[in-house]
């Protein structure tokens, strides 16, 4: 059989501006880089000067904005003495640069920011004359890789939410004395709170396991390859190690993550528990979201509280351990097919110089719930009468939530269990 001679492959490019959901979607992809992965500070820029520059691609971003509304600078700070804004944009440049140079180096859409400026910059790739790009055929994952990449969301929708958020502060409640009440300790006016979300990464990897993965092996991920009973299987290692590469975080994370950056506006700064470390529980004020299966930094807190967090492994439920039961209490609660449960605590931090707060469900049903249950007036109102008060600041407390789990929802949740804690 005779094959005709072909001349090289052209290139018919037509010039054409990006669209906004492709830079939206090349933004995306960058953010979930891993190059990305430990730079939350440079996500965070990325985020608001490519927001900004969709909403008004007019817009003069300045410094001092950046500074403010990013870093949650004072009003009016002194940009001379101050280089944060900067030494980031410097640093995103270098990100950036790494990014098109290697992992997408085929990538149509180019994102820079110009030296001089922070306005994002979205141009169409030149390729040299001749060249093709190449776009690998996909490859069929096994349906626990499926699973993953369907049910959980990356971190960066997130920090997309938040910093959309940062310059509204009309939603916080005018007249909602107990949202007041509580929010007030949690979100100074002139502090900023650590809000840590679920590592979505972790929870599907513990179900490889026959055990729970402590605080200390969670922050030495080449522990992960070497759990128990994935010495000779390559998948599960290969899982591991995708797994240790990647944050995901829940939808329900998000959502909880969306009314409290409404309530707290720039005072709020969004971490991976991958990316948070003891220093701020040690300092500053914090909010855990999720169990310790899914964020183990909730680990550290544990001993304090009456309810302790357990899954057995065995029947694969959560239930909550009632340490110190009064009379006619359970020793345990848990859940089932139809009942979420959710613990709530608001504790000193590690050096007394600030407070944590705890939002952990069973599921991520019942973590949802805690969250809408925390940003609702009349819910808290119920919270500060069972915690014995009529109004003003909250005593550090711990609370246990049950609800009806359908649909994917935990509703109609009440306070099970509620008592002030000692300082």
């Amino acid at each position: 059989m005779r094959t005709m001679a072909t001349s090289p492959p052209k290139v018919i490019r037509a010039v054409v501006t990006p669209s906004l959901e492709d830079r939206r979607a090349l933004l995306q992809r960058v953010l979930w880089s891993r190059y990305m992965e430990k730079a939350g500070r440079i996500r965070e820029f990325l985020t608001y000067v490519c927001e900004a520059s969709f909403a008004n691609p007019a817009a003069d971003i300045h410094e001092q904005e950046i500074g403010e509304r990013v870093f949650g600078k004072p009003a009016g700070y002194e940009t001379t003495q101050d280089n944060i804004v900067r030494v980031t944009a410097s640093q995103a440049r270098k990100k950036l640069d790494q990014y098109f140079t290697a992992e997408g180096a085929l990538e149509p859409i180019v994102l820079e920011i110009p030296k001089g400026q922070y306005m994002p910059v979205f141009r169409e790739r030149k390729l040299d004359a001749g060249t093709v790009s190449l776009v690998p055929a996909p490859v069929n994952r096994r349906p626990l890789y499926t699973l993953a990449s369907l049910c959980v969301v990356l971190l960066g929708v997130i920090v997309v939410l938040a910093i959309q958020l940062r310059s509204d502060r009309s939603g916080t409640p005018g007249a909602s004395p107990n949202l007041n009440a509580l929010w007030g300790q949690m979100l100074p006016a002139n502090g900023r709170t650590a809000l840590v979300v679920t590592d979505s990464s972790l929870s599907f990897f513990q179900e490889l396991l026959s055990r729970q993965l402590s605080l200390a092996e969670y922050l030495k991920p080449d522990t992960w390859t070497k759990g128990a009973g994935m010495e000779g299987n390559p998948e599960l290692q290969e899982f591991a190690q995708r797994a240790v590469q990647h944050r995901f975080t829940s939808l329900a994370n998000v959502t909880i993550a969306y009314r409290l950056a409404r309530l707290g506006g720039n005072r709020l700064s969004l971490f991976s528990a991958r990316d948070f470390n003891i220093r701020q529980m040690q300092s500053d004020n914090v909010i855990l979201l999720g169990s310790p299966r899914a964020n183990p930094w909730v680990e550290l807190i544990s001993e304090r509280l009456n309810f302790r967090y357990a899954f057995d492994q065995t029947l694969r439920y959560s239930y909550f351990e009632n340490r110190a039961p009064k009379p006619g209490e359970p020793k345990v609660y848990r859940s089932d097919s139809g009942t979420s449960l959710c613990q709530i605590a608001l504790v000193p931090n590690l050096n007394r110089t600030g407070s944590i707060l705890i939002i952990a469900g069973t599921e991520v049903e019942g973590t949802e719930a805690g969250g809408e249950f925390l940003t609702d007036e009349h819910s808290v109102a119920q919270l500060t009468s069972a915690l014995g008060r009529q109004s003003g600041k909250l005593p550090y407390f711990e609370v246990l939530l049950k609800g009806s789990r359908l649909g994917g929802l935990a509703r109609r949740f009440e306070i099970i269990y509620a008592r002030p804690l000692r300082n």
